[in-house]
């Protein structure tokens, strides 16, 4: 199916839902596995993605999704209208109820092991944050939490990149375990509690030494289902130590876990040198990835009376020349 979206006359092009998103999935962990996170117990991790199934308790309710539009050069169209918004299911309209223009930025949580893990790298640790400082956006918060000891806001999020280049220098050099799960549950609840008008992104930058959370299973599936419902990102930096437990470590096992959310990624740094390019490179596609949501359109729709049990969604709009990117929360990758 094309990229441009339009409708001339009676025939229009559509997109589908199904064309940009994932599904959910549950992957129980092996045997191998569970005796390397007896700390934790033998839970469970799923894969984080959007269902595009539509709830049958849903049908004859009013539905939501979200439109990204772009125009020929790629620029983001801010001047839709409902009358040019055209959503189908099973190829029959739908009523649009409302378009709304959403203007939310991406807000970034950076999570640091200073610990027994960081600090011998602590030098590019620094160097690295500060490069990832520098290439985000003007105008997108981000909060510093060092994960040594006990997890401990930093820097509360600020767009400030002054005040965030501070709390990078003024971040301790720790000597206990990190707190990897422990920072990842507690930032999440955090978003899952805030009135959302942003998509929040998480970056873990981790070692491989040990793992020092309690590991409840409630509390890590809660965790979970909060980055899953409040449309988030995760990524995953893993600094190899020289005495660490590299692929074989707590981080390395349940860091992966973000490459299932839209857009995250998971990579394992064995040269700490890379960290500094890695980090901008990291930064430079967050700031694409704001470009995209930070423009977008919320569309508020009655779906037909005589819809099936498991409906195909398509979105078109009446304007020639358009990109339309649907999706059920408007996390593009």
């Amino acid at each position: 199916m094309g990229a441009s979206e339009h409708r001339c006359g009676s025939s229009h092009r559509t997109r589908t839902l199904k064309d940009t998103g994932g599904s959910l999935k549950m992957t129980t962990l092996n045997a191998r596995v569970s005796r390397l996170v007896t700390p934790l117990g033998a839970f469970a991790l799923l894969a984080l993605g959007v269902p595009l199934a539509t709830p049958s308790t849903a049908f004859g309710q009013e539905q939501v999704l979200y439109i990204s539009a772009t125009g020929v050069t790629g620029s983001p169209v801010s001047d839709l209208t409902a009358e040019e918004i055209v959503v189908q299911w099973d190829g029959e309209d739908t009523e649009i109820v409302e378009l709304e223009l959403i203007e939310w930025p991406v807000q970034v949580t950076m999570m640091v092991d200073n610990g027994r893990g960081g600090r011998e790298h602590i030098d590019q640790i620094r160097a690295g944050l500060k490069a990832f400082i520098a290439a985000l956006p003007e105008g997108v918060e981000m909060a510093l939490v060092a994960t040594s000891d006990e997890v401990l806001s930093v820097t509360d999020y600020t767009s400030d990149k002054a005040a965030l280049t501070a709390g990078v220098d003024e971040m301790e050099r720790g000597n206990d375990d990190a707190y990897f799960l422990d920072a990842m549950i507690a930032a999440a609840a955090t978003v899952a509690a805030a009135e959302r008008e942003f998509f929040p992104v998480f970056v873990n930058l981790a070692t491989d030494k040990d793992e020092g959370s309690e590991g409840d299973q409630a509390a890590f599936e809660g965790m979970v289902n909060n980055v899953a419902t409040n449309a988030g990102t995760v990524h995953t930096r893993l600094l190899y130590t020289e005495d660490g437990d590299a692929d074989q470590s707590m981080q390395a096992l349940v860091g992966p876990i973000g490459q299932q959310t839209p857009g995250g990624s998971y990579e394992a740094i064995a040269d700490v040198t890379t960290l500094e390019a890695n980090l901008t490179a990291l930064a430079e596609n967050i700031a694409r990835k704001n470009g995209l949501v930070s423009v977008q359109y919320r569309v508020r729709y009655n779906p037909p009376a005589n819809a099936g049990p498991a409906p195909n969604i398509s979105v078109a709009s009446t304007r020639v020349g358009l990109n339309l990117i649907p999706t059920i929360d408007g996390n593009l990758p």
